[in-house]
């Protein structure tokens, strides 16, 4: 993982498009969908966007074709879709991605040991499906090769990079966790469980609080706090790794209860209504799929609690359901944000629309078509910010933080809601402010007049009553400063679903 780019004002261009026909999700017709617009069967490459024109970037042909890593991710999609159903065609496609990326990497130069990791990862599972030894043995050349960049600064772990950097993460860590574990099971050498203990070792003692939270990386003696469902994903599926092959009953289940924990933050934080939130182009787009995989996973563990099994499930079907209702028409294709309709004028990253596939993969099938509404709250962190950051020193917020200094220029909050029938609804807006504060409010394309947001130190409430189309829509909150004044923070926005407060 090398850099996220983040949505910018032109999405506001495309606020809101019409999306195709509400029909009940169909992961098959996803997936020919996906490959119909991204797939090069002549070159044995998928295209790195749905214009199929190379618009830069790392990868092969002036980036033309998906990244290293993306490559990757994909490799795996293609495994989601034969372990759903092992046909013929992906099981010959398990063959051809990995055929089509060696023409293009024959000596695998990379300096990113988690790029490296996720091909050495994706060997492995390549291996158990299909009994080809050569995925086995390139899984091994991978390991040993990012294995020699352990040291022990803090606390031990692998360098993300080869060369020119210090930084530590989680991307690489936690996937080369899994990839030992893996090797063990497959060949029964001892060494590689050992390592598969010190990989998840270094990632829980230094990369985590412990408990539930899981951070980004270790660079320069700094340690960042990010929050990323990929993180998340990973530290998950290396702790059910491990506690595959552990004989020790406490910490078989201290691993299934620090894996609950962290999908349970995940569920609660990181998402807008109950929809996993965006996390913006580039390699972002593909975070998402990590965590459904890991999520997966989690709910088949036969000695996880039948309510969670049930809640995890719903939690799939339900994302499931909202990224096969926002694609879009033309193609069939869902970018990273799956609460909202994908433009049809805009490209979509491969990377971002296999995360929405990948979802489809891995749920139980939905045979309702359905709009999903989740509790209704929407986490102003979690939305679009323009102009905007988010903070956590005011306390009594909700989710992780909030929005604060809400007052630059055309500074604005995009909410994405989605509701089940047209009429009006009642909306009200956590905030506080010093000053009387006022912003305006569009709905959709439309303009639904300026708010004035009483003066108040603590979390206060506005309500107010917007018409809402059925399906997908828009909630702008903006800043103009020749007409609004005040500093405002905004903690969320509640949707008033079913008449009670």
């Amino acid at each position: 993982m090398k850099k996220i780019l983040h949505l910018s004002a032109l999405v506001l261009v495309f606020l809101l498009t019409s999306a195709a026909p509400l029909l009940p999700p169909d992961p098959e017709k996803a997936m020919q969908d996906f490959l119909n617009v991204f797939w090069d069967a002549d070159e044995k490459y998928f295209y790195q966007n749905s214009w199929r024109t190379g618009l830069g970037g790392p990868g092969p042909v002036g980036g033309l074709y998906a990244d290293f890593w993306w490559e990757a991710q994909l490799w795996d999609l293609v495994m989601d879709a034969f372990e759903r159903d092992p046909n013929e065609q992906y099981r010959q496609m398990i063959d051809d991605v990995y055929d089509g990326f060696v023409v293009h990497n024959a000596n695998w130069e990379n300096d990113f040991n988690d790029d490296l990791g996720w091909w050495a990862q994706g060997a492995v599972r390549a291996y158990n499906l299909t009994g080809n030894e050569r995925y086995l043995e390139q899984a091994k050349i991978l390991f040993e090769r990012i294995w020699a960049y352990w040291t022990d600064d803090y606390g031990g772990g692998v360098l993300w990079k080869n060369t020119g950097e210090d930084q530590k993460n989680v991307a690489t860590n936690g996937p080369l966790t899994v990839t030992a574990v893996r090797l063990y099971q497959a060949t029964g050498d001892e060494s590689y469980l050992e390592k598969a203990r010190m990989l998840w070792n270094f990632v829980n003692e230094q990369l985590t609080d412990g408990e539930a939270r899981v951070y980004d990386n270790y660079e320069n003696g700094e340690l960042r706090q990010w929050d990323f469902t990929y993180n998340f994903g990973n530290f998950i599926l290396a702790s059910l790794a491990l506690r595959e092959v552990s004989e020790d009953e406490t910490e078989k289940e201290m691993l299934l209860e620090r894996s609950v924990l962290s999908a349970d933050w995940v569920l609660e934080n990181l998402t807008n209504s109950g929809i996993l939130l965006d996390e913006g182009l580039g390699d972002g787009g593909g975070f998402k799929g990590v965590f459904v995989r890991a999520l997966n996973k989690l709910r088949n563990v036969p000695e996880l609690s039948a309510e969670k099994q049930n809640d995890y499930s719903q939690f799939l079907q339900d994302n499931a359901t909202q990224v096969w209702n926002q694609r879009r028409a033309s193609d069939g294709i869902t970018g990273g944000d799956w609460s909202s309709p994908v433009p049809e004028e805009a490209p979509v990253q491969v990377l971002a629309a296999a995360s929405a596939v990948a979802v489809l993969q891995l749920a139980p099938v939905s045979e309702e078509a359905k709009v999903i509404v989740g509790d209704g709250r929407y986490e102003a962190e979690n939305s679009l910010r323009l102009k905007v950051s988010s903070n956590n020193s005011q306390s009594g917020y909700t989710g992780r933080g909030y929005v604060d200094h809400f007052e630059r220029d055309e500074s604005a909050i995009v909410f994405r809601v989605n509701v089940s029938e047209t009429k009006t609804y009642r909306v009200q807006f956590r905030y506080s402010t010093i000053t009387e504060s006022s912003r305006q409010l569009f709905v959709n394309d439309s303009e639904a007049a300026t708010r004035v947001f009483p003066a108040s130190s603590e979390w206060a409430l506005l309500e107010t009553t917007l018409e809402l189309a059925a399906g997908s829509n828009t909630l702008t909150l903006k800043f103009d400063d020749k007409t609004n004044t005040g500093v405002l923070n905004l903690d969320h926005i509640q949707l008033i679903l079913n008449g009670d407060s």
